[in-house]
């Protein structure tokens, strides 16, 4: 599939990455919760759960079902998901915003957290959603767009998974994570750790054998959170072994339903190899759109829809059947 000619142009003063990628948290009025929205939790196979928000379809009856996960130490209320919830709802689907374990506002059961490339959960939320017998779309913003290229490529896909869109994702994890560390002096790693510190407290003080604390504090890197807890926690054998394996712009080849892949050149959190260019040319279901501007998660425009949200539309339009305009 050729590289999509992007059309995106950020408004005035945002063209500087961390502003456009800042502005939607800040400052992003996203529409009101509607009264019908629930809350259901999913158990896991490993006696733990999964808490997941719908959105009910406000059409007349539904099209599908669209699963949406969140980014690194992002939920289910976050305004990204909230803006897509609500485009998508408002087009025909159910749409099942998911949490990923600890992220709901109540910690899970067992020792684990999430990771990048985790997608035993994703596969258990879709497994839920295919229950409904609707066609299943697809769409995760950075870590959570992450995990949907990995599943796509590596697990067996539900045939209800029609397609799929991944929104800023970090696919090439080695050298994404220092640029991430260095990034604003370090802003952003600083920002995701202070949260991440106070969940693998809270872990290892219920469970035996958790990975030490010692120095947790002074940790300031991907690499020393990753190298002390993900990558043990996982059985991976290390932080360079856990983002090789999990790192997805390998998989992008051998994706099998169109996937709509939004990306800025701007990203401040994206190395060069997370712009898939080259599978975007062997792989005719792989659409691929590289904005000059956007930052990370942000693609800013006026109007009711962000960029990201106005481009699923039309991308659905493009390959979901029977959409219609």
């Amino acid at each position: 599939m050729p590289i999509l000619i992007s059309r995106y142009m950020a408004p005035p003063g945002l063209g500087n990455p961390h502003c456009n990628t800042f502005w939607p948290v800040l400052f992003r009025h996203t529409p009101p919760f509607s009264l019908d929205l629930q809350r259901i939790r999913i158990e896991t196979s490993d006696a733990d759960f999964l808490d997941v928000d719908i959105h009910p379809c406000a059409t007349a009856s539904p099209r599908g079902i669209a699963v949406l996960s969140h980014g690194l130490e992002g939920n289910s209320r976050r305004k990204y998901i909230l803006g897509l919830a609500h485009m998508l709802s408002a087009h025909g689907f159910i749409v099942m915003a998911w949490n990923m374990r600890s992220c709901s506002g109540e910690m899970n059961r067992t020792p684990y957290l999430y990771h990048m490339g985790e997608t035993g959960d994703l596969a258990t939320v879709i497994a839920h959603a295919a229950s409904m017998g609707l066609p299943v779309f697809l769409a995760g913003f950075s870590m959570g767009g992450n995990q949907i290229c990995r599943y796509l490529a590596r697990e067996k896909v539900s045939p209800l998974v029609k397609a799929a869109a991944a929104i800023s994702v970090p696919c090439d994890l080695a050298g994404s994570a220092p640029i991430i560390d260095k990034a604003l002096g370090g802003f952003y790693t600083r920002y995701f750790l202070r949260s991440m510190r106070h969940k693998v407290r809270e872990k290892a003080a219920r469970f035996a054998g958790y990975p030490s604390l010692e120095g947790l504090e002074r940790m300031s890197t991907f690499a020393e959170f990753d190298e002390r807890f993900t990558a043990p926690i996982y059985g991976f054998a290390s932080a360079q072994d856990y983002w090789q394996r999990n790192s997805t712009s390998e998989d992008l080849f051998a994706v099998r339903v169109p996937l709509y892949f939004l990306q800025s050149a701007d990203d401040p959190f994206c190395s060069a190899a997370c712009y898939p260019v080259e599978a975007a040319r062997k792989n005719e279901n792989l659409h691929l759109e590289i904005t000059p501007h956007g930052g990370h998660v942000g693609f800013v425009q006026t109007g009711p829809l962000y960029y990201t949200e106005q481009r699923v539309l039309e991308f659905l339009r493009e390959v979901w059947p029977g959409f219609g305009v």
